[in-house]
């Protein structure tokens, strides 16, 4: 009788550390796959910024917003000669250009995107200053943020 008892108790002991197993594996599968939604759901916020920053571009708005670009590029650099945006924003560039005082050359590049890119007087430096690169600058940072704005 004891013979069995003991079998009995081994074979339950046997199944518990079983179930605690499986139980643990199905609480860090689960953990796991809110991780990733969670990661997906972040994806999803900055890809939709990035495109409110895209939209922005062809707002009223913009031309001021290149014009302060513009400012900080030539603060960084002391002197421009050379400005490239994207070939979509040439004619306020021009203008956003002019109210920053510069009189650089105003050139189209597809790398450039909601912002400018500016060069030194001797070429030897650039500065690219676009709004979606400051998102990109800031995603780390905003990541904890964005997270519980999305779980409220």
């Amino acid at each position: 009788k004891s013979y069995l008892e003991g079998k009995k108790r081994a074979f339950e002991n046997d199944l518990n550390a079983a179930l605690t197993r499986a139980k643990s594996g199905a609480e860090l599968e689960g953990a796991a796959l809110t991780l990733k939604a969670s990661h997906g759901a972040n994806e999803q916020a900055f890809v939709a910024a990035q495109a409110e920053l895209r939209a922005f571009t062809k707002s009223n708005e913009y031309e001021q917003t290149l014009t302060k670009l513009m400012l900080e590029v030539k603060h960084a650099l002391g002197g421009v000669t050379k400005l490239e945006v994207n070939s979509t924003d040439l004619e306020v560039a021009k203008r956003a250009a002019s109210a920053a005082g510069l009189t650089a050359e105003i050139h189209a590049s597809p790398d450039i995107e909601t912002g400018v890119r500016g060069y030194s007087d001797t070429g030897s430096s650039s500065v690219t200053n676009t709004l979606i690169g400051r998102l990109s600058r800031a995603r780390d940072s905003l990541l904890s943020e964005v997270a519980s704005v999305l779980k409220a």
